[in-house]
């Protein structure tokens, strides 16, 4: 299944990219209003065969179609090169209206980028150590049933917490559901009365946050990339007759989701009427709602990011204050805050502006390439670590910090803060392991799992 996957978003990337050099060339707007269109189309083509040799060398070496190579496909390819070459200069122009300005064409600039990453990622992937099929049958996950006990306790502190943070303090609580939930699923369904609680505290804040659709990926996206996980470790490495039925099922469940939660959020939030039965039987409706669905999810970000970068082309870099803002009341520097300033340019009250802008915005082309290393470096150590201990701790770093990142333009304090939420949800946990506290059957009645021992197997044991 897992070579299935990887074939199945690279033809894609392939048709995608081959759709858009024929959109930029058919469309006669663009060649009268924008020089050098079939450049542009051919360093997008070259950007394309980056990307294709180094898929091929990650599927050979890693084996896994994990979250850094979704990070590679989505924020580094399709956010960082196919949408901006998308995004032509009289295109932009076009997108411009009554308090709303629009960047310049940067193209040249995300694509400098672009190769910078690609050329580090192959140096790494020619040197990383290949995933043996031996690492990959290993159990999914090893639980402990003192980690139950333990999350349990945290996610009850965490529920009090929400009460004085309000629904804010709600994402605390994401790595726990998240545990709990992969506990319920991958152990077909094994319930103590911790997973219970666990559960029924995540079900109480999916309640809570059931309007705010953002918050409400933030809890059920991590179960999707840990989902891709469970498949790529423990199914057939050739197998993958299930990907495309699954893909097109995905985007259909995604595009719906996403249609209905604008129109409630509509119909809530600013007074309008929509009928819903009737909008979701209209086809014109559906593809205007599918369209604004797939920009918000990739093309928003070269008018967003696009609007920091022209910025400090006229005021200057930030010199990574960004990165610190939380401490300039102490420190008496100004405090610069990137979304809130991307916001103005759209006439907006929040907009963040994705991590090449950010990167830019703080050290340029060097900020940019090394704002976009640290999210593919974390998630590869993260897996690297996981299939070495299967520890539960790495599993939910390698999901909860990243759904921003892949889907909503999140900055490095986004993930520096979805990995802090993971380890507080395990803080009891580590700090028993850290003082060394022994409990009556701590570290006892592991339970594993998606691999059983052969009864052959159990007899030549017991007869050793």
């Amino acid at each position: 299944m897992t070579k299935k996957m990887f074939q199945v978003t690279r033809a894609g990337m392939v048709a995608v990219t081959i759709f858009i050099c024929l959109n930029l060339l058919l469309d006669k707007k663009v060649m009268v209003g924008d020089g050098h269109i079939w450049e542009r189309c051919a360093w997008l083509l070259i950007s394309l065969v980056a990307f294709l040799a180094v898929s091929v060398l990650y599927e050979k070496k890693r084996k896994i179609f994990s979250v850094g190579y979704l990070f590679l496909l989505i924020n580094v390819f399709i956010d960082g090169v196919l949408c901006p070459g998308y995004f032509t200069d009289s295109r932009l122009r076009e997108m411009e209206r009554e308090g709303v300005q629009e960047p310049q064409d940067f193209f040249l600039l995300y694509l400098g980028v672009y190769f910078i990453i690609m050329a580090v990622i192959f140096l790494y992937l020619l040197c990383v150590k290949q995933t043996t099929d031996e690492v990959k049958q290993s159990d999914f996950i090893r639980y402990k049933r003192a980690d139950d006990i333990t999350v349990f306790l945290m996610g009850i502190v965490i529920l009090f917490l929400n009460f004085r943070l309000g629904t804010a303090g709600l994402v605390l609580y994401v790595p726990v559901f998240c545990y709990f939930s992969v506990r319920f699923l991958c152990t077909h369904g094994n319930l103590n009365l911790y997973t219970v609680g666990g559960l029924l505290g995540g079900l109480y804040c999916l309640y809570r946050v059931r309007t705010n659709r953002f918050l409400f990926i933030q809890y059920i996206m991590p179960l999707l990339l840990i989902f891709f996980l469970f498949v790529a470790v423990n199914d057939n490495y050739k197998k993958g007759k299930k990907v495309v039925p699954l893909l097109i099922f995905g985007i259909f469940v995604v595009m719906a989701y996403g249609m209905v939660s604008e129109l409630v959020k509509l119909n809530l939030y600013y007074d309008r009427s929509y009928n819903i039965l009737s909008e979701i039987t209209n086809f014109k409706s559906i593809y205007d709602s599918c369209v604004r669905q797939v920009y918000r999810l990739f093309g928003v970000w070269t008018e967003l990011g696009g609007n920091i970068i022209q910025h400090v082309k006229v005021h200057g870099f930030f010199h990574g204050i960004t990165y610190v803002k939380s401490f300039a009341g102490y420190f008496g520097f100004e405090y610069v805050s990137l979304p809130l300033l991307s916001a103005k340019y759209i006439s907006a009250s929040y907009a963040q502006p994705g991590l090449i802008a950010e990167g830019y915005a703080n050290f340029g082309v060097v900020g940019a390439v090394i704002n976009m290393l640290i999210p593919f470096a974390i998630a590869e150590g993260s897996l690297t670590y996981f299939l070495k201990k299967r520890n539960v701790l790495a599993l939910c770093i390698l999901s909860v910090p990243y759904t921003k990142l892949l889907f909503d333009g999140g900055t490095i304090n986004n993930m520096f803060f979805g990995i802090a939420t993971c380890i507080l949800a395990f803080a009891f946990s580590i700090f028993l392991h850290w003082i060394g506290v022994v409990l009556h059957g701590y570290g006892s009645g592991d339970i594993h799992f998606t691999k059983r021992k052969s009864v052959e197997d159990r007899t030549d044991e017991e007869n050793i």
